[in-house]
């Protein structure tokens, strides 16, 4: 706590930098510390949203979540976006991919395009 008590910094550019300026949120970005702070505070974060290997893997800032359905997904979506925003942190779900797997060939209708099984609309993978 004591490495991000009182935080400032300033933004660098071409002509100079800026008044330095308090951080009250994020991790400082040259620090070793960084990823394993980040890690250690995703884990507690996440503990009660967390259903197992190998239905949902965090890796870095990102989340993969794997389902047998849609509503299944959209379910598991909307658990996991209010879980995060409760705890302060903002999702982004408009770089959200969703990628169907099946073995059934016409269910594919044409490589490499698929509806978005949340929205509906197109995602290309």
């Amino acid at each position: 706590m004591a490495m991000y008590d009182g935080a400032q910094t300033a933004v660098r550019t071409i002509v100079g930098d800026s008044k330095t300026f308090n951080v009250k949120v994020g991790l400082h970005q040259v620090s070793v510390l960084s990823p394993l702070l980040f890690v250690i505070v995703m884990e507690m974060i996440s503990r009660e949203l967390q259903a197992g290997l190998p239905l949902e893997l965090l890796y870095a800032d990102d989340l993969i979540l794997m389902a047998e359905s849609k509503e299944s997904l959209r379910d598991k979506i909307v658990k996991w976006k209010s879980g995060l925003e409760s705890k302060g942190l903002k999702t982004h779900t408009g770089k959200m991919k969703v990628m169907f797997s099946c073995s059934m060939k016409d269910k594919v209708e044409e490589k490499g395009k698929w509806p978005c099984g949340v929205c509906n609309k197109l995602v290309i993978i």
